[in-house]
């Protein structure tokens, strides 16, 4: 490390860019990992939805496992950064995105997790359909970012471009949670406080990885306007 910061400015740009590239190309395969973990919930939601109880039990354990997987990953990332071979205010861009995109995959464990509290049948079917649209338009945010962080090197601004589909996507994933607020608060009125407690938090789990993809999506606009 000492030897690389005693180089002269261009080599030392060069080897910055070189370990920056290894790192997105690290993120990519991060936020693959988390697009397993999205996956995984949806299919899980969609058993619960179907009150596939079986199913949606093993679901449970695959995403926990996914996401602990994704984040091995974000762990020897957060690694290869702390090593300082790169600009640093490059590598507060990264250590960010890296933490973000953990963040849904994290999110989406927890509203899996809560799910599995409580057996499918005891939810009401309005909820269980607005769940799972909002978790499939977060699996949906989660590809794009990945297509957007690919396009970093090739084509920033279509990266841009990306990063306002994912936006756009998070704000169609609000308007849905209004509507599962609307029927949660319906719901609590006619269940137990247990389910109405689980629905309520599952709403707001699935609804916070939405947001996480936003702010990775901001992230992905500062890195790509810098290389316009």
């Amino acid at each position: 490390m000492y030897e690389v910061i005693r180089l002269g400015g261009s080599t030392w740009a060069w080897v910055s860019r070189r370990v920056e590239a290894q790192v997105l190309t690290g993120a990519i395969k991060h936020l693959s990992k988390v697009i397993e973990v999205a996956k995984a919930t949806e299919e899980l939601f969609s058993r619960f939805l179907r009150g596939d109880s079986e199913g949606f039990k093993g679901l449970c354990r695959e995403v926990h496992r996914l996401e602990g997987e994704a984040d091995a990953i974000k762990r020897e990332l957060l690694k290869e950064l702390s090593k300082g071979l790169i600009h640093p205010i490059s590598r507060e861009e990264l250590v960010r995105l890296v933490l973000i995109n953990d963040d849904i995959a994290v999110y989406l464990k927890a509203a899996t997790r809560r799910a599995c509290l409580v057996e499918p049948n005891v939810v009401s079917e309005g909820i269980k359909e607005l769940v799972l649209s909002m978790v499939r338009k977060v699996r949906e945010a989660t590809e794009l970012l990945k297509e957007a962080i690919e396009e970093l090197s090739r084509d920033p601004r279509k990266s841009l471009e990306l990063a306002d589909r994912v936006e756009s996507i998070e704000e169609e994933v609000d308007e849905l949670r209004i509507n599962a607020l609307a029927k949660v608060l319906k719901f609590c009125d006619e269940s137990r406080p247990s389910a109405c407690i689980v629905a309520k938090e599952v709403v707001d789990a699935v609804e916070n990885s939405a947001d996480r993809c936003e702010d990775s999506a901001d992230v992905i606009r500062s890195v790509a306007i810098l290389r316009i």
